[in-house]
């Protein structure tokens, strides 16, 4: 058991012995607390929660009784939570079966005793809430986290009650931690098989912790399995492929530097010196494409089959194999089909490039003489409807969501290489050709000249920027079934965004082999930019109501031009553009942020703090200015409707927050227009490292609203005025720096609330159609902390800045 648990067991069913009122001078008390006074109201629940963290369930149901429907308010809920973190698991069940329902599906540890029990260890009280929870997937996530204990101790008689009497379900997060963290192969085996039969994904990328003795890294279990170095663990290998494991993830082992550090589950088959041949075959036969992938997805890099130096059986099979591949598809390629004959083009350099295996000893000779007349034969131009193929298979497998459209759900961010590897299409091909032909030992000049590369790029990009271009100068709303002019302009600013990352060189430790491929795409970018381009730019900005501050069209010339400046990568979220540009520490924004970040500070602690110290000041050590297109679209669409409901009237609290001012710097000017703003004021937002991700590349979430900070005001996005209060929400990097959004926040109508316990649901419904668009929970005046602001539409607020900051204690 963990640690403050005393039994595995759920508690024995006993009726609690009911005695007599306690205290009859508190009836009166008890009286106003169900009339609604307010502070006779937080009298019954100080002590409804004093009684549960004594643990005398008695007294509990006593109380309870003289006010029946008290069940369903907020201080009730936060009594379970004061049993379960005090492990009362019989005051626990009396709440319970006197009506009290815990929000058990909601990420907030001030009203989930789930979590409060996990957190503890308290398994006594966790297996009281078990059938609740698994209800609720982020419930069900919980009590996968809280077995973790068990999988790591090698306790597989738990593992087995738990999974087969209580019906928790694997996960791939356990898988992996079972076949990288338990010692002993047979009881890592045992949990493995045991864990397996109830989990539902097998793809789910994981980070398990390194530690000494043991691997860690983000892994999804195929990357476990392979990595694993008892050969017994290998045989789950062929269950992983049964049930569907996606060789095509990347993982990452921590104890690498960054630049080398991803690998495909092949990569770690051939490099585990373990592991059988027939087995590392097994692998790659399950996914030839991974034969032709290079360590850390970077031109030039390892190959599987280089991985595998240690084994030369392993190793001349690996080749073997990828030229068996390449002659099938040489036997099978249709000249016309110009995106499979660039593809076969790189890999058959790719091959002539790494092969150990002696001319002589290939059985039709080297492939780019069985390349070469194909290339000759069925090369040729791209046409218009080709590009509307291309692109409507683009706005199929990257849609534009939440534009407008009630209910959905924002998309996974996806890289620019990512979006290719899916389409396929003939200009992404091509590029990722002219790109691997400019490095290291890969030569084409068997198949066609560098020259001819080059143009025959150009061409290509030229003819879509252009096709596009004539669809914007159209008008018309639809280009063919399934395919929009805005479908059209998001492809061919994929096009641009696609020679902009081969463009740039990547990023190394100065080992790299030399290209000239990112110099080549450079000078062929920079030849691009004319007319269509900024044609293609301002329609799409007058789409998105980007503000003209941005200059979007500047910021796709350095990325054209290879960078620089500070620009960082260009992805795609929800079919539309995301940018990030690192500001140097003299830039007016970045004094204006850190101004705020002095000007915010208060050296109050709050019991979310953890534990923890107030640090003395916080220090801005880096800030990057988010540039996310398809978010700044809603923000301003929803932007617009607040001020229409601001226009009819109403009531709301006024006044002024600490972020409206700053001591140093000066805060952007492109925020807003001429028409006054509706309520808008910067806003703090704490997170993580991998929080700073998903909210900048994509978008907030409300199922994750709660996550750090809880949900006193409703499941909404929770924004402060003090960054120090934020800070309490934040999490270290590795490197020690904490994540900090600077938000440009739509508060509208604003519903000001003082109350000690207040009702959540209630709050957020006066958002949700009562006339409010936000809250200000004012524990300033009521606890002497902070104020906190909540909306409950997360297009209400714009993550702007990223500023990554240290505590100086």
């Amino acid at each position: 058991m963990g640690s403050g648990a005393s039994s595995s067991k759920a508690p024995d069913k006993k009726s609690p012995r009911v005695k007599e009122p306690v205290d009859e001078a508190d009836a009166k008390r008890v009286e106003g607390a169900k009339r609604g006074h307010r502070s006779d109201e937080d009298w019954f629940f100080d002590k409804l929660n004093s009684l549960a963290a004594e643990g005398d369930a008695n007294d509990v149901k006593v109380l309870i009784d003289k006010w029946p429907k008290c069940v369903g308010k907020p201080g009730a809920r936060e009594a379970t939570v004061t049993a379960a973190l005090a492990g009362n698991a019989e005051t626990l069940e009396t709440l319970l079966s006197l009506g009290v329902r815990p929000y058990i599906g909601r990420d907030d540890p001030e009203v989930n005793p789930l979590m409060a029990a996990i957190k503890t260890r308290h398994w006594n009280c966790i297996v009281l809430l078990v059938e609740r929870a698994l209800k609720y997937d982020f419930s069900t996530g919980l009590l996968q986290d809280g077995m973790q204990e068990f999988v790591l101790s090698g306790d597989t008689d738990m593992i087995d009650t738990l999974v087969t009497k209580y019906k928790i379900p694997g996960n791939s997060k356990l898988l992996t931690t079972a076949l990288l963290k338990v010692k002993d192969p047979e009881k890592a085996a045992a949990m493995f098989e045991r864990l397996a039969e109830g989990t539902k994904s097998f793809n789910t990328v994981s980070t398990v912790a390194e530690e000494e003795g043991s691997l860690g890294g983000e892994f999804a279990p195929i990357h476990a399995a392979c990595v694993a170095k008892k050969d017994s663990l290998h045989r789950f290998i062929p269950l992983l492929l049964d049930k569907g494991a996606d060789l095509s993830l990347w993982g990452k082992m921590l104890s690498l530097k960054t630049s080398y550090a991803k690998r495909l589950p092949l990569h770690y088959a051939a490099e585990n010196k373990s592991m059988k041949t027939e087995t590392v075959l097994m692998v790659a036969k399950a996914y030839p494409q991974a034969l032709f992938e290079p360590v850390n997805n970077v031109p030039g890099r390892a190959l599987p089959c280089q991985c595998s130096k240690h084994n030369p059986e392993t190793q001349q099979a690996l080749e073997k194999f990828m030229y068996e591949y390449i002659c099938e598809a040489c036997d099978g390629m249709k000249p016309e089909n110009m995106a499979d004959l660039f593809r076969l083009m790189r890999l058959a350099i790719e091959f002539e490039g790494v092969r150990t295996i002696p001319t002589e000893e290939l059985p039709r000779g080297k492939v780019t003489a069985l390349v070469s007349p194909l290339v000759r034969e069925g090369l040729h131009g791209s046409e218009a409807g080709h590009f509307v193929a291309e692109a409507t298979a683009f706005a199929s497998a990257n849609p534009r969501v939440n534009l407008g459209r009630e209910g959905e759900t924002k998309v996974q961010v996806k890289s620019i290489s990512s979006i290719g590897k899916v389409l396929q299409s003939d200009f992404w091909e091509l590029l990722r050709l002219v790109s691997r032909a400019g490095k290291g030992k890969a030569d084409c000049s068997e198949l066609l000249s560098p020259t001819e590369l080059e143009n025959l790029l150009s061409q290509e990009i030229s003819a879509r920027l252009q096709w596009a271009a004539e669809a914007c100068a159209s008008g018309k709303e639809s280009l063919a079934d399934g395919l929009s002019t805005s479908d059209a302009v998001r492809y061919a600013l994929f096009v641009v965004a696609g020679l902009s990352s081969a463009a740039k060189s990547p990023s190394g430790d100065g080992d790299d082999e030399p290209s000239s491929g990112p110099a080549t795409m450079a000078s062929l970018a920079m030849s691009m930019v004319g007319e269509n381009l900024e044609a293609l730019v301002s329609w799409y900005c007058q789409e998105l109501q980007i503000p003209s501050g941005w200059n979007l069209l500047d910021l796709l010339k350095q990325g054209l031009a290879g960078g620089g400046e500070g620009l960082c990568d260009i992805v795609f979220s929800a079919g539309d553009i995301v940018i990030k540009k690192t500001l140097p520490a003299d830039h007016p924004q970045f004094q204006w942020l850190q101004g705020l970040f002095e000007k915010t500070f208060l050296g109050i602690y709050t019991r979310d703090r953890k534990g923890e110290s107030v640090p003395k000041s916080l220090e801005v050590q880096e800030v990057e200015q988010v540039y996310n297109c398809g978010s700044w679209g809603e923000y301003a669409r929803r932007r617009q409707a607040v001020m229409q409901d601001m226009a009819k009237g109403g009531t709301s609290w006024v006044g002024e927050l600490k972020t409206d001012k700053s001591t140093l710097g000066e805060p952007p000017d492109w925020q807003t227009g001429a028409e006054p703003g509706p309520n808008e004021h910067w806003l703090f937002h704490g997170t993580s490292l991998a929080g700073e991700a998903g909210i900048t590349e994509g978008d907030f979430r409300l199922n994750m609203a709660g996550s750090n900070a809880g949900t006193l005001y409703g499941n909404g996005v929770y924004l402060a005025e003090a960054v120090s209060k934020s800070d309490e929400y934040t999490t270290p990097h590795p490197n020690g720096l904490r994540s900090m959004l600077i938000c440009l926040s739509a508060l509208g109508q604003v519903n000001y609330n003082d109350q000690k316990r207040p009702d959540g649901d209630e709050l957020a419904a006066s958002c949700k159609g009562g006339g409010f668009h936000s809250i200000l929970g004012d524990r300033e005046k009521i606890r002497g902390t902070y104020r906190e602001i909540v909306v409950f539409d997360e297009d209400q607020v714009y993550p702007a800045y990223v500023c990554r900051y240290k505590r100086v204690t």
